[in-house]
C-alpha cells in the first residue's frame, strides 16, 4: 500500500513542488539560526539584521528538510485510517521541524503567535532558539515524534510504534552518529525477536549518512559502499542509496525502498534508505567537511563583514521570494507537496474503577503466590485491549509463566536480551496510546535510567502543550537483591527516578503477591504515570487485605489488626515498604504483641513511597495531620525499606522525624554473603530487630521533636 501510495503521488506531484519545499526549509532553518530581522531579505542583509549571537544546529538540517519535502505528498495523500509518522532520532532537527510545522500550518495551529504570515514569520525567525517552545524538537512542535535528547534508541521506539498496528508507517531519521549507539545496532537485529507476535505496520529507516559526528568523521561514514551494503544485509536489510540531491531520484529512492519495506516482524529482508547528502550541505565551501558545520558555520557574522557577505550570499541562494509571499506564506506551487494539518486524534477516555478493580484482583489472588497471580493479571489484561510485555529474557526466572498450551510464548510478550530495547518498545507502543509493561531484574533496571528519565521530560512538555494523557510507564522490578548474589543487587533505579522530583512518579512496594496483582491492576489502568511496583518473586507471607483500598488510594495504611486501638501517642511505630519488610516487621509486631503486652504498638504499611514526600511536593504526599496520624510527634520509629535507606530520608526532606527514626534498608555487604547473613548486615533478621525494638522502647520517652 505505501509503496503504491508513493509511486503514485510521484507522478501527480512535480518535483518541482518538493524541490521549492526543501528549499524554503533550508530557508527558514538558516534564517531561524542567523536573522533577528529582514526575514525575506526584503532589502539588502545589513549586520543589524543578525543576532549577535547565532545558536543552534545547521548540519543535520538538509538531508531532514530533503526528507521532510520528499514525504510531504505521501502524507498529504495518507487515507483515512492509515497513519505516517515522522520520528527523530536527533533532536539537533529543531530548526527544520518548526519550519516545516510553519510550512503546513501546523505551528499557528498549537501557537497562534506563529500562524502563517508577517508577524508569524518574524517571530519565528527573530524567537529562534526559542525558550517557550524549545530550541530542539520537542512534543509542542506539532507532526514530529520525537524520542529525546539520548542517542541510540530511535529505531527501537518506532518499531514499537507499529507494532499491533498495521495500519501505520514509521519513517525514522537516523544518524549516522547514531548508528554507533549499542542500541542501535541491536535495534537492526532485533526485529527477528518480533517474528510471530502478531499483524504489524511497517518501519522505514533513512540513515543520514552526512559523514560526521560533532567533533569528526562517523564510523560509518568509513565503510566503503560494498562493505556498507554488506553490513546492512547482514544485519537482514536491503539497502537503497540516494544523495538526496536530485529530487526526483530521491523521491523513487523512497518508493523503492517502500516497495522492499516488510511489516515489522516478517522474516527476511527489509530495506534501508541511505541518504548521503553530506552534514551541512549548502554552507559556504570552505566550512563544508568540517565540524563547524555541526552548528552555525559562521561564527560572528554580525561583527564579521566577510561572514556577512557570505551568510547573505547563502541565504539568497535558496531564492526566499520564490518560496514564500511577501506575507510569509508558501507560495502555490508548494502546496501541492506540503500536507495539510489533521484533527488530533482523541485521547483516552479517563480511567474509572481503578480502586475498586484493583481490590477485586486482590481479593482473588489472596493466599497464592506471585507465580500464580501476577501472570493472571497480565493475561486478563492482554483481554482488554492492545496490551504488550517486554522482559529482556527473565520472564520465566522471574517467575511470569506466560506461555500457551504449548509451551510458547504468548504473542504479546516479547524477550529480548536487551533492557534498552525493551524501553524503546515500551515507550513506541505507550506513546501511540497502547498500555505495556517491562518487566525485569531490579538489578538491571537502572541500564534504562536515562531512557526513562528522557521519557519522563517527553511526557512532562506533552502536559505542557496540553495534549492528552497517554497510557502510563509501568515496570515491574522483581527478582530482587534479597534474594540473589552480590552482583544483582542493585535497587538504584528507584532512587535516582525519586531524586528526579518528576510528580507522575510513583514508587509501589506492595507488602505480598495479592497486594503486588493489585498494583498491577492499578498502574496499567492509570494514564500518564511512570510506576515502578516493586515485588519479589520469592514472597509467601500474606496480610490481612482489610486496608488495601486506603493503600491504593493514599499510599499508606495503618494496619489495625497489628495496632493497638484507641487515640493518643504509641510507645513504638513500625512501618514497612516493601514485601520482605513487611514480612520482617510483621513478624516482630506479633512477637512484641505476645512478649511486651503493655507495649502500645502502631504498624504502618507504606504502599506507594511517594507517600512520605514533603507535603505538596507530590500527588500523594501526606499532609502534615496525615502523616502525624501515621508516624506520631514523639514515638520512636523504625522504617524498614526494600531499597537504599537514603530513598527515604530524601522524600521526607524538611519533615524529617529527625532522631527518632530509624530507617532499615538494603546496604551493599561489598563481597559475596548468604541471603541470611545480608539480611542480617542490614539490620532486618529477627534478632537484630528485636534487639532494636527493646532498646528503642527501653529508653525515656521523651525524645526531642526536631
Amino acid at each position: 500500500m505505501w509503496a503504491d501510495l508513493a509511486r503514485r503521488t510521484n507522478r501527480l506531484v512535480p518535483d518541482a513542488s518538493v524541490a521549492a519545499v526543501a528549499d524554503a526549509l533550508d530557508y527558514l532553518c538558516l534564517a531561524q539560526l542567523y536573522l533577528h530581522d529582514n526575514p525575506l531579505l526584503a532589502r539588502p542583509l545589513a549586520p543589524a539584521d543578525i543576532k549577535p549571537r547565532p545558536a543552534g544546529h545547521w548540519g543535520v538540517c538538509p538531508p531532514v528538510n530533503r526528507m521532510l519535502a520528499a514525504l510531504g505528498p505521501l502524507q498529504a495523500a495518507v487515507p483515512d485510517g492509515y497513519e505516517l509518522h515522522v520520528l527523530h532520532g536527533a533532536g539537533h532537527a529543531g530548526p527544520s521541524a518548526l519550519a516545516h510545522a510553519y510550512l503546513t500550518g501546523r505551528l499557528g495551529h498549537a501557537h497562534p503567535h506563529l500562524r502563517q504570515g508577517e508577524a508569524g514569520l518574524r517571530e519565528l525567525v527573530a524567537g529562534f532558539p526559542r525558550a517557550d517552545i524549545g530550541g530542539e524538537i520537542t512534543p509542542m512542535i506539532p507532526g514530529h515524534l520525537h524520542t529525546g535528547g539520548q542517542l541510540g534508541p530511535a529505531l527501537a521506539i518506532g518499531q514499537g510504534t507499529v507494532l499491533d498496528a498495521p495500519h501505520r508507517l514509521s519513517v525514522v531519521l537516523i544518524g549516522d552518529g547514531e548508528c554507533e549507539t549499542g542500541t542501535t545496532a541491536a535495534s537492526w537485529l532485533a526485529t527477528r525477536a518480533l517474528h510471530g507476535t502478531g499483524d504489524h505496520g511497517t518501519v522505514l529507516p533513512v540513515v543520514l549518512l552526512n559523514g560526521l559526528r560533532m567533533g569528526g568523521p562517523s564510523v560509518l561514514s568509513t565503510l566503503s559502499r560494498t562493505e556498507l551494503t554488506d553490513y546492512f544485509s547482514g544485519l537482514g536489510h536491503r539497502p537503497v542509496y540516494s544523495d538526496g540531491l536530485d529530487i526526483g531520484q530521491l523521491r523513487q529512492a523512497v518508493a523503492d525502498t517502500l516497495g522492499a519495506a516488510q511489516p515489522l516482524g516478517i522474516l527476511g529482508p527489509s530495506s534501508v534508505l541511505v541518504l548521503t547528502l553530506d552534514k551541512g550541505h549548502g554552507a559556504p565551501a570552505h566550512l563544508a567537511g568540517t565540524p563547524a558545520v555541526h552548528k552555525t558555520p559562521l561564527r560572528d557574522p554580525a561583527a564579521v563583514r566577510a561572514e556577512c557577505d557570505a551568510l547573505a550570499e547563502w541565504l539568497a541562494s535558496y531564492q526566499p521570494t520564490q518560496r514564500l509571499t511577501p506575507s510569509g506564506r508558501p507560495r502555490p506551487h508548494l502546496l501541492p507537496a506540503l500536507p495539510q494539518p489533521r484533527p488530533e486524534p482523541a485521547g483516552l477516555p479517563a480511567p474509572r474503577g481503578c480502586v475498586a478493580a484493583s481490590t477485586q484482583v486482590a481479593a482473588h489472588a489472596a493466599g497464592r503466590p506471585f507465580a500464580q497471580v501476577v501472570p493472571e493479571v497480565l493475561r486478563a489484561r492482554s483481554e482488554q485491549g492492545p496490551f504488550r510485555v517486554f522482559s529482556p529474557d527473565e520472564l520465566a526466572s522471574n517467575r511470569l509463566d506466560l506461555t500457551d498450551e504449548d509451551g510458547r510464548l504468548v504473542p504479546w510478550a516479547v524477550e529480548v536480551l536487551s533492557e534498552e530495547l525493551c524501553h524503546a518498545w515500551a515507550q513506541g507502543y505507550t506513546e501511540t496510546g497502547r498500555h505495556a509493561l517491562v518487566a525485569t531484574y531490579e538489578a538491571f533496571a537502572p541500564i534504562t535510567l536515562s531512557l526513562i528519565q528522557q521519557q519522563l521530560k517527553h511526557r512532562a512538555v506533552r502536559r505542557h502543550a496540553g495534549l492528552a494523557p497517554l497510557p502510563s510507564l509501568v515496570y515491574l522490578l522483581t527478582s530482587l537483591g534479597w534474594h540473589n548474589t552480590l552482583t544483582h543487587q542493585n535497587p538504584s533505579l528507584t532512587s535516582a527516578l525519586l531524586a528526579g522530583c518528576d510528580s507522575t512518579l510513583h514508587v509501589l512496594t506492595p507488602a505480598d503477591p495479592s497486594r503486588t496483582a493489585a498494583a498491577l491492576t492499578f498502574a496499567l489502568r492509570k494514564l500518564d504515570r511512570c510506576t515502578l511496583v516493586v515485588a519479589g518473586k520469592h514472597t509467601s507471607v500474606h496480610h490481612p487485605l482489610e486496608t488495601l483500598d486506603e493503600e491504593l488510594r493514599h499510599g499508606i495504611a495503618i494496619w489495625p489488626h497489628l495496632t493497638h486501638p484507641g487515640p493518643g501517642e504509641p510507645d513504638l511505630i513500625l512501618a514497612s515498604a516493601g514485601d520482605l519488610p513487611a514480612e520482617a516487621l510483621t513478624t516482630l509486631a506479633r512477637r512484641l504483641r505476645a512478649e511486651r503486652p503493655d507495649l502500645r504498638l502502631r504498624y504502618v504499611h507504606v504502599h506507594d513511597l511517594t507517600a512520605l514526600a514533603e507535603d505538596g511536593t507530590r500527588p500523594l504526599a501526606l499532609a502534615p495531620d496525615a502523616f502525624a496520624r501515621s508516624f506520631g510527634t514523639r514515638a520512636p520509629l523504625v522504617l524498614a525499606t526494600s531499597g537504599h535507606p537514603a530513598d527515604i530520608h530524601a522524600l521526607l526532606g524538611r519533615r524529617h522525624p529527625g532522631p527518632r527514626l530509624t530507617v532499615l534498608g538494603y546496604r551493599d555487604p561489598g563481597r559475596p554473603v548468604s541471603q541470611g547473613r545480608l539480611r542480617q548486615l542490614c539490620g532486618l533478621d529477627d534478632a537484630s530487630l528485636w534487639q532494636l525494638a527493646t532498646t528503642l522502647t527501653d529508653t525515656p520517652k521523651e525524645i526531642p521533636v526536631p
